[in-house]
């Protein structure tokens, strides 16, 4: 039986072979995703950072630093929410078998993405280390310590929390979609093609303008989601409690104007999705 290539054989809830999944087109909102992701499909392999690796050692030291410390930041990030997401498409599976899906679809992305910022890291950071493991553990020293709590501590917990029944899927989804990716991953995203825009790094721009893409349908699942299950007032003050303290993980490499909006669009995305009391004046 075929086996997605970007997906491990017998990872929980994200091991639904090929043959299978035509039993799960019987949901309308899956198709709609299926049809999104169907065009947003790319091979980090394909992306030339030829001219990327030529121009870096050119770069002023300063913009070095900073671009180092973002894309060292995203090579630790989505190599833990590609390892992280299984239990949220295992719990989901008790929940909606179109969310399961969905997760597994995501997942997808997730290991794409991990595969182009590791190639970053090897050919244009050159980050020291002959194997992606070495070169995580490398990416780890550039990445600040409150943004290595969140995706090695908070995340982890969460799923292990998921995997033991002992929270729900809105739970996981509060932290994995709405803070992580709608907040930390857009605001690190947002800094990197606004830095870039002199295209001095043309194959690292149009990587993270592709997993840019990929994020806002995570982000809109979750949205989904949320609207669908309309959790309790205490999950969204919980996120909201929080979400400036996510914006901010990046340090001074992400620029209080970008911080703002990525607040801005969190606070937005809620209140015109009826989710806090404010989407009338949103």
């Amino acid at each position: 039986m075929l086996q997605d290539p970007f997906i491990p054989p017998g990872a929980g809830g994200l091991s639904v072979p090929l043959a299978d999944r035509s039993e799960l087109s019987i949901f309308p909102r899956l198709s709609t995703y299926s049809q999104i992701v169907a065009k947003l499909q790319w091979e980090p392999a394909s992306i030339d950072l030829a001219p990327d690796a030529e121009g870096w050692p050119g770069l002023p030291d300063e913009r070095r630093r900073r671009l180092t410390t973002l894309l060292a930041g995203f090579r630790v990030a989505e190599d833990a929410v590609a390892e992280h997401l299984t239990p949220f498409a295992d719990r989901a599976e008790h929940v909606d078998t179109m969310m399961m899906w969905i997760f597994f679809l995501q997942r997808r992305d997730e290991d794409r993405h991990a595969l182009f910022f590791d190639r970053v890291a090897a050919e244009v950071l050159r980050l020291p280390g002959d194997t992606p493991a070495d070169r995580l553990a490398a990416a780890r020293e550039h990445a600040p310590a409150a943004f290595l709590e969140l995706f090695e501590e908070q995340l982890p917990a969460m799923a292990a929390e998921l995997s033991a029944g002992r929270t729900g899927i809105l739970d996981g989804i509060r932290l994995y979609h709405m803070v992580l990716e709608g907040i930390v991953f857009a605001a690190g995203q947002r800094a990197l093609l606004d830095d870039l825009e002199d295209r001095v790094l043309p194959g690292v721009r149009e990587g993270v303008r592709r997993v840019d893409l990929d994020e806002r349908w995570h982000i809109g699942l979750g949205l989904r989601c949320l609207i669908d299950a309309q959790p309790s007032p205490g999950l969204i003050r919980e996120l909201l409690a929080g979400a400036a303290d996510a914006a901010a993980v990046w340090g001074d490499v992400v620029p209080p104007a970008t911080r703002e909006h990525v607040l801005w669009m969190c606070e937005r995305r809620l209140a015109v999705a009826g989710l806090t009391k404010s989407h009338a004046a949103a």
